[in-house]
């Protein structure tokens, strides 16, 4: 069966051959008409130059083997048909041989001359056509940086510049080759040959010829590129040298791919480890102190509750609860800062009451805000928001934290909430230091602290980077402004919900 491929194309061959003579012949035969049809209105020799420009024309059209041919079918034609005696071969006299013998050295060298420009101009356009595939090719290997990417590229110019199918076979993770189902089993064993360390390889398959050539890189071999052609080529051929062309680009642009991505993976590790770094320098202190301070109430208790009078002990008590609760607080902002960094989360989404949130919330910090003046005014036709609610509650409660923080205490704290179009919007004021303008975005940076932030009051610049992940992951926004008259107002939205039932379903949101 794999001989069948070059016999059929060998047939083809030889039929397309045989359509081309009898092409010519038929315009032969068009200019013997055109004489034919003036036999009465001209002469012997005005036919003989309407012949003669029939070969002319037939032998800058086709070549040489072709116009030789035809012309000497024109001669024995003209011959038969117009010289007397007519309708018999017979010419006596020399004119008419040297006439005869001129057209066929006209047909030859016309021929000759037109065949050597159509050849020219055939190497002109193939040369055209082979730079302007290898830019292009060129260009989209520059472009992408996926393996896939880059073998489908370099397979779409292969099958244009040799009209017939590629194939490029990558090395996998494991050191095997990865072969598709697709291709046949003497296909597979020329390219497991190439693969393994044969430098080209061609071979007659059921369509024509298989050639493949390994993809070389500078350490190791990345696979191999083949085709299926009709008609085969060596490898110091100029086919066979443009193949190689075509191997060593995707190879370079494969090498392109791997140290780029060894330079994605070396980055990435290098920026986890330093965030882990910052991250664990950051809060090894905040994380210490209430827990020296739980350690060292729970030990004075322990040693001497005796000796304790009930209201230190009490205040002991108080020291460890709010000291826990400080911790607890700081250990869920590092919890979430963890979850909302990721590439995707999975938002439990329901219809929720921003007054409930908010009365939550309060209730929540209650202990911290007993002191404390609160303005609520909040708008009595709120509709519900599409929320997490313990993450909504999260940011209420880091923004009240904030303004508690920065606030004296006989300045009250504000929470305002307004519909706004499809959307919900908060808004926590103080009557703090305020923050400058050139610091409003960054202070949502991870652990930058304001230029207004007291060092020793125990944040750690994680809060409102918290809160602008979760506003974010609910398709909101939140931004930071000056308050008229001293302070801040931080404001977030929240999307209206699109029905007050609470979904069943999960609801994937991107970060």
């Amino acid at each position: 069966p794999a001989a069948r491929g070059p016999q059929v194309a060998s047939n083809v061959a030889r039929w397309r051959r045989i359509g081309t003579h009898l092409r010519a012949l038929a315009y032969m035969s068009l200019g013997l008409i055109a004489a034919g049809t003036l036999t009465a209105h001209a002469t012997l020799a005005d036919q003989a130059m309407i012949s003669l420009l029939t070969v002319v024309l037939v032998a800058l059209s086709f070549d040489v083997a072709v116009s030789l041919t035809a012309t000497l079918a024109n001669i024995l034609a003209f011959d038969f048909f117009f010289i007397p005696p007519r309708f018999a071969f017979a010419w006596s006299d020399a004119k008419s041989t040297l006439i005869f013998v001129a057209d066929l050295v006209v047909a030859y060298v016309i021929s000759g001359l037109g065949q050597r420009l159509r050849h020219q101009e055939q190497i002109a356009r193939r040369s055209a056509f082979v730079s302007g595939t290898l830019y292009e090719l060129n260009v989209e290997l520059s472009g992408a940086n996926q393996p896939k990417q880059l073998a489908a590229a370099t397979t779409r110019h292969l099958e244009r510049l040799f009209t017939g199918r590629g194939h490029v076979l990558l090395s996998a993770a494991d050191g095997s080759l990865e072969i598709p189902p697709t291709l046949g089993r003497a296909t597979i064993a020329l390219a497991e040959r190439v693969w393994a360390g044969q430098p080209f390889c061609v071979e007659p398959i059921t369509t024509g010829y298989a050639i493949w050539i390994p993809l070389r890189g500078i350490h190791e071999v990345l696979g191999a590129l083949g085709l299926e052609v009709a008609e085969p080529f060596e490898q110091d051929s100029e086919n066979g040298r443009l193949f190689a062309a075509c191997a060593r680009e995707l190879a370079t642009a494969l090498e392109r791919a791997k140290l780029a991505s060894a330079v994605r993976r070396s980055e990435l590790e290098a920026e986890t480890e330093r965030m882990r770094s910052s991250l664990l320098s950051a809060v090894s202190h905040d994380l210490k102190t209430p827990l020296a301070a739980i350690v060292a109430a729970a030990t004075t208790l322990l040693s001497h509750r005796d000796e304790i009078e009930a209201v230190a002990r009490h205040e002991l008590l108080a020291n460890i609860v709010g000291e826990g609760e400080r911790l607890n607080r700081l250990v869920q902002n590092l919890l979430s800062i963890t979850r909302l960094e990721s590439p995707t989360i999975e938002l439990r989404r329901s219809a929720e009451s921003v007054e409930e949130i908010v009365g939550a919330t309060l209730d929540r910090l209650e202990p911290v805000l007993k002191a404390r003046e609160l303005e609520l005014d909040l708008a009595p036709d709120l509709p519900c928001v599409s929320a997490e609610p313990a993450l909504v509650q999260q940011v209420l409660s880091n923004l009240i934290e904030n303004a508690l923080r920065y606030t004296p205490a006989s300045a009250a704290i504000s929470i305002t909430a307004r519909s706004v179009e499809g959307a919900v919007s908060v808004r926590v004021a103080d009557r703090g230091p305020g923050v400058p303008e050139h610091e409003w975005d960054k202070v949502f940076e991870k652990f930058y602290r304001g230029s207004q932030a007291d060092k020793s009051d125990g944040g750690v610049g994680l809060g409102l980077t918290i809160c602008r992940a979760i506003v974010r992951a609910h398709g909101g926004r939140i931004a930071l402004r000056s308050r008229a008259g001293g302070g801040t107002v931080v404001e977030f939205t929240l999307p209206v919900a699109r029905s007050p039932r609470r979904p069943d379903a999960l609801e994937q949101v991107g970060a």
